[in-house]
């Protein structure tokens, strides 16, 4: 089939690596807890010096991590068009300050330093948390991203907290988006296959949202008929008829983990006031 039906192929959920690099020997935790960290310093840094310190710091898990950068550039190529929209939507419709030039004006319209600016930094945003998110999921596993958050939320269960079944939700959704992807694929093939409109000509949203209307309904019964499925046979099996639950995954947190989250903190800070500090 055509790769227009691929829509699998567009997840990246689930296509962990596995390198022995330094990076994929350290505790999921830390690793995970690192992303996280450098995940608020990229959202809320204010200016372009905070995303450069972002960029090189996921540069750094990509060089430690032996990590390929063609699934992020594959992703950011794909995610383009939208983030120039965005972009421009930005620039145009900003809210001005009493002290700031006006460069053009386009149908009263007036853009500014700072527009440009706020326009060039969202689009570096989004460059940075796209190649930070195609980082994540190929240096940590699902099974260990559950591991790693169980263990993270354990010790809040002395308050109420609970930490089992928030770590199953979080796995199940993982695992299933791909799932739903799969489905999605073969539906768009059945429909094909019977004479539905799925040729490519040319770029046309209107075109594409009426492709994807008719897989809406058959996705979604089968999602719930899946879902069905997975919590009756959850529920025969005993989950959580225990409050003591065995681990697979044994994690040791050493000290160059924490020197490593050390780090991470420290970044992310060097992010959020770089304003003050530069």
């Amino acid at each position: 089939m055509s790769s227009r039906f691929e829509f699998l192929g567009s997840i990246t959920l689930g296509q962990y690596i596995p390198r022995a690099s330094w990076f994929h020997q350290r505790d999921p935790r830390a690793r995970l807890l690192t992303f996280f960290v450098l995940l608020i310093g990229v959202l809320f840094t204010p200016n372009i010096l905070g995303l450069i310190i972002g960029f090189i710091a996921i540069a750094l898990i990509y060089i430690f991590g032996q990590l390929s950068i063609e699934p992020a550039w594959r992703a950011i190529r794909r995610a383009f068009p939208f983030i120039i929209i965005l972009a421009i939507l930005q620039i145009l419709f900003s809210v001005h300050g009493e002290s700031e030039t006006t460069l053009w004006r386009f149908w009263g319209l007036d853009v500014t330093q700072e527009d440009l600016q706020q326009g060039l930094m969202l689009i570096l945003r989004f460059f940075i948390l796209i190649a930070h998110m195609n980082a994540l999921v190929m240096s940590i596993s699902t099974a260990q991203i559950s591991a790693a958050l169980y263990h993270l939320f354990k010790p809040f269960e002395k308050i109420g907290f609970p930490a089992n079944d928030i770590t199953m939700v979080v796995q199940i959704t993982l695992r299933f988006l791909p799932l739903v992807a799969q489905i999605a694929e073969k539906t768009a093939k059945a429909q094909a296959s019977r004479g539905g409109d799925w040729e490519q000509k040319g770029f046309n949203p209107i075109r594409q949202a009426k492709r994807v209307i008719p897989l809406i309904v058959p996705l979604l019964i089968t999602s719930l008929q899946r879902a069905e499925t997975m919590a009756v046979a959850m529920e025969s099996r005993g989950f959580n008829a225990s409050e003591k639950r065995s681990s697979f995954y044994q994690f040791v947190f050493d000290w160059i983990d924490a020197v490593m989250l050390i780090c991470a903190c420290v970044l992310c800070l060097l992010m959020l006031f770089s304003r003050i500090i530069f």
